[in-house]
């Protein structure tokens, strides 16, 4: 079986399984000088990056991932979902200096659950519950074979 869920960003809104969930996509960057020294590296050269939103397109689901960290608890939902983005060089104390002529394909994005009010561009899931709803509806499908598309707008 084939699913789609589809993700608004600017209305905040994931529509999935018969139900809207609440979502965000806020990145701190140079674009709204909430960004100055905490580097964002990008997935997997490790290159230093400004973040940027999720992007648009259709993306392939993956199976979700326990995680136990601040950030990310209780589960990751990866997707194949990836971008170029330029490369920044940095100044002597690790901060970010100018952006460079260099791109870099940026890869990661997924969909999680967070108490940060922004994420270095996956999206947010706002109320926990909500992820975990996800979780076991995802679960089930992928492992039966299924196959689930973000479509992301």
């Amino acid at each position: 079986m084939k699913y789609i869920l589809s993700a608004n960003l600017e209305h905040g809104i994931l529509k999935a399984f018969d139900k809207e969930i609440a979502i965000s996509c806020l990145v701190r960057n140079e674009n709204n000088n909430r960004r100055k020294n905490e580097v964002v590296r990008s997935i997997p050269s490790q290159k230093p990056i400004q973040p940027r939103t999720f992007p648009v397109g259709t993306w392939r689901i993956d199976t979700p991932v326990a995680r136990d960290t601040d950030y990310l608890r209780p589960f990751f939902i990866p997707t194949n979902a990836w971008q170029m983005l330029p490369v920044w060089t940095l100044d002597s104390t690790g901060s970010y200096k100018e952006v460079s002529n260099e791109v870099t394909r940026d890869e990661g994005y997924g969909l999680h659950f967070s108490t940060s009010p922004t994420t270095a561009g996956c999206i947010k899931i706002l109320k926990k519950e909500d992820l975990l709803f996800l979780v076991e509806q995802i679960k089930p499908i992928l492992k039966a074979g299924g196959t689930i598309y973000l479509e992301v707008s």
